[in-house]
């Protein structure tokens, strides 16, 4: 988990901002939910942001987060662990994104 605090912002200038920013992912908008996906479902390729506009407060959160899941789920929580600089590296590039998007436009 990474949190970031900015000037307040717009959700639709950061949502078309990572679109642009990240043509070769999929940016969900789905049910409130914000998150960036490598392409298909996979446990490794999934960062979700949780934006606050009007504060300027930003988190992402990922599967290394989830203490919980990787201890119930043995085998996935193994081979998510096997991925961790691959995960890391996915919400590192999405957080250096957000930073460029919001700071160009403010």
């Amino acid at each position: 988990m990474q949190i970031l605090n900015l000037k307040p912002f717009s959700k639709q200038e950061l949502i078309e901002g990572l679109k642009k920013t990240f043509p070769q992912y999929k940016i969900q908008t789905s049910f409130g939910a914000l998150q960036v996906r490598t392409s298909g479902f996979t446990l490794t390729g999934n960062v979700k942001v949780d934006a606050n506009p009007e504060t300027g407060k930003i988190s992402t959160k990922t599967q290394l987060d989830s203490g919980i899941f990787l201890i119930l789920y043995f085998p996935i929580g193994i081979y998510v662990m096997l991925k961790k600089e691959k995960i890391k590296r996915l919400e590192n590039e999405v957080i250096e994104g957000i930073k460029k998007i919001l700071e160009e436009n403010s």
